[in-house]
């Protein structure tokens, strides 16, 4: 493929250039859909040597201008052209298809006999094959079929499945072809006849790298193009469904911060890039290139941090996941009854049931996620509609935390960590590698695991569910709810509480001990509106220590646990979803001063990336000059990009300084505006919220803030 860190995306289809993967070692380059990568070679060549990037200028999620040169070449002559004489501009688009158009261009005083070289493979690989997980057997290349301008690749899978990639081209080629891997020793061959039907090769590794080149004579500054399309073919018959243009966001925001609308910008643009169009339904996918696919918990936070900007995108979310709710107890793939899936997969090692996720069940954080998304998403509404049909959802969800999520019978959700097999999780929540939970001491976890988290999710689950029975009168269930909630709040703040540090445990482990290192996993408690407000503060103070606050925000785990490092996934790193949900936790104590700080190092972080983008997470290195113009965070070297709660931590942290919150009782907009310094004005538009549409904007005043919000139902000071 390209040789660059180009990522394109259109709904289910997606390219990624040269990106290491997260296990294997391996590259990810590729074109993809559906968990199956459908080219795996793309390399252009101009007599034979590779051409060298000048530039990649991406225009939108699924467009981009790759502008290259020629190296040094040694012509078949004898003669010799220096770089940069030869120019060549390739056009890269996704639809339902990749599309390529690729001109040359000379500026030499004289004509030149050109060879434009298309070297082409496709491996059909799984993407967790590709990612580390490995295979005992795989299915069946096909040798490939030329026509007098397509070259069709095909596999033959273990299932009988056909998977096929149709390479076309504008103009008529010569074909020649080379084995790799461990076929015969690599030879051109002649061009090959027009075939039919699928001739198996032996293995995968028997792939077969097809080459179309195009004779060119170019006079001085003629231009010549040549246009390439590859269409993938899935093998369930089902098209990329490319012409369902995924929803966008609804909301445009601007304020008076130059740094913060470029990075703002590109973030909605990778929310809306990531959107996809699953066999359920659209939902937000979690990140580009390993998780194009249904989550539960990714899915839901992303949910959570943009539920302001679409309403309808969460609502989506909710009807796709509830439409995966587990039924039965399956202990393969984790399925229990009320239970919200956390990954849904799609390719060949999926359908063989390799892997557990057709779909995958193992999280204890979705199912809450999922009761208090849905409860968010009717308060800000006010749909009855919506109410009455998920409702049946959100109380098998809630059965399910009161039973199968809470294994030992003390009112909390745990999980226990003796899974076993291929793609299955030990530690099944947002932290789920497999070193991210530790005793100081170095002793190991017994099960079952009540991680701090997931009690403050369940808590506003039930706090929020409790308003909205309440606001369509089931006042019965409402107080269960709050007594559910009440009985979770009393249980973290006696049993997760650290005295000594101001600040509560990560985890409880099966003897009710507390995993006492210091984490970033607390702050999520602030989000949920669990602590007192005194406890608030302490843990708000304590995270402001630089064991905690990187500079570039709060990271995962303080710097003086023994298994800190900041290179790590979990053990040290900085992820700005994670601190997009603490700084909102803390706007909504009212405490801002490292809320504001948080936010300034999102968009510092953003704003150093060459795309404004903020990745997945970033090394937890500290800032030791924050007031430089050069310092960058480091990122980490895998993390995906774009990656959907990354991209939701901003939108998400301009609610927080907003301060906006729905009372469903009420039928209010709460806006409490409380901004950094550097920042005096946001402007919504578009925004819709309990089914009035209208224009939000947000002004420092000598004296406090002006809100204008006309057609919306608010509450706020300085209304006008």
């Amino acid at each position: 493929m390209l040789d660059q860190n180009l990522v394109l995306k259109c709904d289910e289809l997606y390219l990624v250039g040269n990106i290491s993967t997260d296990g294997s070692g391996e590259r990810a380059t590729g074109l993809y859909a559906r968990d199956t990568r459908f080219l795996s070679t793309f390399r252009i060549t101009l007599n034979g040597y590779s051409l060298e990037q000048l530039a990649v200028q991406p225009d939108g999620p699924a467009d981009a201008l790759v502008i290259c040169s020629n190296p040094l070449m040694t012509m078949p002559d004898g003669s010799i052209i220096t770089p940069q004489k030869i120019l060549a501009e390739m056009h890269v688009s996704l639809s339902e298809h990749l599309s390529l158009t690729v001109t040359i261009q000379h500026f030499l005083p004289s004509p030149q006999q050109l060879t434009l070289g298309f070297e082409v493979a496709a491996d059909f690989r799984d993407l967790f094959d590709i990612r580390g997980f490995p295979r005992a057997h795989r299915g069946q290349l096909t040798q490939p079929v030329c026509e007098a301008t397509t070259i069709e690749f095909g596999y033959l899978g273990l299932d009988e499945l056909i998977t096929t990639t149709l390479v076309r081209f504008d103009r008529e080629p010569d074909f020649s072809s080379v084995r790799t891997g461990n076929g015969p020793p690599d030879q051109l061959v002649p061009r090959l006849p027009s075939m039919t039907g699928f001739v198996r090769e032996t293995s995968i590794e028997g792939l077969q790298s097809m080459f179309a080149t195009f004779p060119i004579e170019l006079s001085p500054r003629e231009r010549w193009s040549v246009c390439s399309t590859v269409v993938p073919r899935p093998p369930d018959g089902r098209p990329l469904n490319a012409s369902a243009q995924p929803s966008s966001n609804k909301v445009a925001i601007s304020t008076d911060h130059h740094r913060l609308n470029q990075v703002l910008h590109q973030s909605l643009s990778d929310l809306d890039a990531l959107q996809t169009t699953f066999p359920g339904g659209q939902i937000p996918a979690a990140g580009i290139p390993w998780f194009v696919a249904p989550f539960g918990r990714d899915s839901l936070i992303t949910s959570l941090q943009t539920l302001h900007l679409n309403p309808e995108r969460s609502v989506e979310t909710l009807r796709v996941l509830a439409s995966y709710q587990g039924d039965e107890v399956d202990p393969v793939r984790e399925e229990e009854p009320g239970k919200i899936l956390h990954e849904m997969r799609f390719g060949e090692m999926s359908r063989l049931k390799e892997i557990p996720h057709a779909p995958y069940y193992g999280t204890v954080d979705a199912t809450p996620l999922f009761v208090w998304l849905f409860a968010e998403a009717v308060a800000w509404t006010g749909d009855r509609a919506l109410f009455d049909s998920l409702l049946p959802n959100a109380e098998r969800a809630i059965e399910w935390i009161e039973t199968y999520g809470d294994l030992d019978g003390d009112g909390l959700v745990e999980y226990r960590i003796d899974h076993q097999g291929i793609g299955r999780i030990t530690h099944q929540v947002w932290k789920d590698s497999h070193d991210s939970l530790n005793h100081p001491d170095g002793s190991p976890l017994v099960g079952p695991i009540a991680p701090v988290e997931v009690q403050g999710y369940v808590f506003a689950a039930c706090s929020r569910l409790a308003e909205v029975m309440h606001q369509f009168g089931d006042q019965e269930r409402a107080a269960h709810l709050r007594a559910k909630a009440d009985q979770i709040r009393n249980l973290v703040e006696s049993l997760f509480w650290m005295e000594s540090e101001g600040y509560y445990s990560q985890a409880l482990d099966g003897d009710k001990r507390q995993v006492t290192s210091l984490s970033s996993n607390p702050g999520h408690l602030l989000l949920a509106g669990l602590p007192s407000p005194d406890r608030a503060s302490r843990v708000i103070a304590r995270m402001s220590n630089p064991d905690l606050d990187s500079g570039w925000g709060i990271r995962t785990l303080a710097t003086g646990s023994p298994t800190y490092n900041p290179m790590s996934y979990h053990n040290g790193s900085v992820w700005p979803h994670d601190n997009s949900m603490i700084g909102v936790g803390m706007f909504r104590y009212g405490l801002g001063e490292l809320s504001s700080r948080i936010v300034e190092s999102m968009i510092d972080a953003g704003s150093r990336d060459h795309r404004q983008r903020l990745p997945e997470l970033f090394c937890g290195f500290p800032r030791e000059r924050p007031t430089s113009e050069v310092d960058s965070p480091v990122r980490y070297p895998v993390s995906c990009s774009p990656q959907a709660w990354a991209a939701g931590a901003l939108p998400f942290l301009i609610r927080g300084m907003l301060g906006l919150d729905v009372d469903p009782v009420a039928g209010l907009l709460k806006v409490r505006p409380d901004f950094p310094t550097w920042l005096n004005r946001i402007e919504l538009t578009r925004f819709s919220v309990l089914g009035a549409t209208g224009s939000l904007t947000v002004e420092r005043t000598d004296d406090g803030y002006r809100v204008i919000g006309p057609r919306l139902p608010l509450q706020a000071p300085g209304i006008n």
